[in-house]
């Protein structure tokens, strides 16, 4: 199907379509209006490619043996061109990305897109060098990813702007992709006065020293290749015990690590650290001189509510394991827990998913490569929204009562 022609059915939603003001106070770009651009273009122009009263759109063409490159070599990237609104931008890098998740550009690929890769490309779009543009491929739901987000920004945890894209490659319509910021330097400065520190991805890895010195399990993304706090907080969690978790603290920020833990807790991130050994950046701030945990890969939140995982017991990555045999550090978690269960409420993130579940409904129906039925999209649509609503009593059934209580 044509461009023009399902931009004329669907009324050009693309361009005006925007989230329902149901009266929670969402309206406008999501959580950036207290965090200050240290770096980059001003916080009003980044924020039109992540609007929420808008969908972008953007527009992808790739040569036949471009194609075919990345047919036989994925995770290579080729030159394409990038439209976005009436801008044209060339010699951009196009690759495709993904694990279990990952399908051939000829079906339905999550995208990496690289302004800065090749030197006679642009260098950003609105300040941003990279897009990421995940398929949703094992997320049945379409919209696992913008809400869970969502609720790590609104808790201070730093985190991804996500929203939706419609992708057009070579003239027809794509997909309905999750826009998802590319965490790097430039997404470290939103958060952090200086982004010049390491930041590494944690993958299938815990703070043991064969981990923390390979670039397999702690891989760098930007900064120096220095792992000396990543060593010095696996020494100290060689230990257990009060003594052990103090010493801790002075490469982790612990109040971080237990608000994302916490929030992962809420809505059900159970496919990263501290419950598998993945799916995370770890920032070392050289401000603080510590660690800080970022959230990455959360497709499959709001997965199991109940089954399969527990919420606290699940937690068996070596920062959890530890704060959990100190009564203290475990009951500051549990609190946690509850508070971020109550921000859920307090911003209506169950009314919020039904509000993405509305604008994205036309664009899932029209997606003409999804690897899987509109049935099971609202079905888990549905299923996603029961399980937001019903999460603090499933938080009092594993945890017990409020310890701040």
């Amino acid at each position: 199907m044509t461009r023009l022609l399902l931009l004329l059915m669907l009324g050009c939603q693309s361009a005006s379509q925007g989230l329902n003001d149901t009266g929670n106070g969402v309206d406008g770009p999501i959580a950036d209006t207290d965090i200050e651009f240290f770096e980059g273009p001003a916080a009003e122009e980044r924020a039109t490619l992540f609007s929420e009263d808008e969908l972008p759109v953007f527009e992808i063409w790739l040569d036949d043996s471009e194609i075919q490159d990345l047919i036989s070599d994925p995770y290579s990237y080729v030159k394409g061109t990038l439209r976005y609104r009436d801008v044209i931008y060339e010699d951009v890098a196009v690759r495709t990305k993904g694990e279990n998740s990952w399908r051939p550009i000829n079906e339905k690929a999550s995208l990496k897109i690289d302004l800065n890769h090749y030197d006679t490309g642009p260098g950003d779009v609105l300040g941003l060098k990279k897009f990421t543009l995940n398929a949703m491929n094992e997320d049945y739901s379409m919209m696992h990813e913008r809400v869970a987000y969502r609720m790590f920004r609104e808790a201070g945890v730093p985190a991804a702007r996500s929203t939706h894209a419609i992708v057009y490659l070579n003239d027809e319509l794509y997909g309905l992709f999750a826009h998802v910021e590319s965490v790097d330097d430039t997404m470290i400065g939103r958060w952090f006065e200086d982004n010049s520190g390491s930041l590494f991805e944690q993958h299938d890895a815990d703070y043991y020293t064969d981990y923390v010195q390979n670039n397999t399990y702690f891989q760098l993304e930007e900064g120096d290749d220095n792992r000396d706090k990543l060593q010095a907080l696996a020494d100290t969690l060689a230990y257990s015990g009060e003594d052990a978790l103090e010493a801790a603290g002075e490469h982790i920020n612990w109040d971080n690590f237990i608000t994302y833990w916490a929030v992962g807790a809420v809505v059900m991130n159970f496919d990263t650290y501290p419950y598998h050994s993945d799916d995370c950046h770890v920032y070392h701030d050289p401000t603080t001189d510590q660690l800080y945990y970022i959230p990455h890969g959360v497709d499959e939140s709001f997965y199991y509510a109940n089954a399969h995982y527990h919420m606290e017991y699940s937690a068996n990555g070596l920062l959890s394991y530890r704060c959990r045999e100190v009564a203290d550090c475990r009951n500051e978690w549990a609190s946690k827990v509850y508070e971020m269960q109550a921000l859920a409420e307090e911003v209506g993130l169950a009314d919020y998913a039904r509000e993405v579940q509305e604008q994205i409904y036309e664009w899932a129906v029209a997606d003409p490569n999804k690897n899987y039925t509109m049935e099971y999209v609202n079905y888990y649509q549905s299923t996603m929204i029961s399980y937001i609503e019903g999460r603090e009593e499933i938080i009092n059934s594993q945890i017990g009562a409020n310890p701040s209580d």
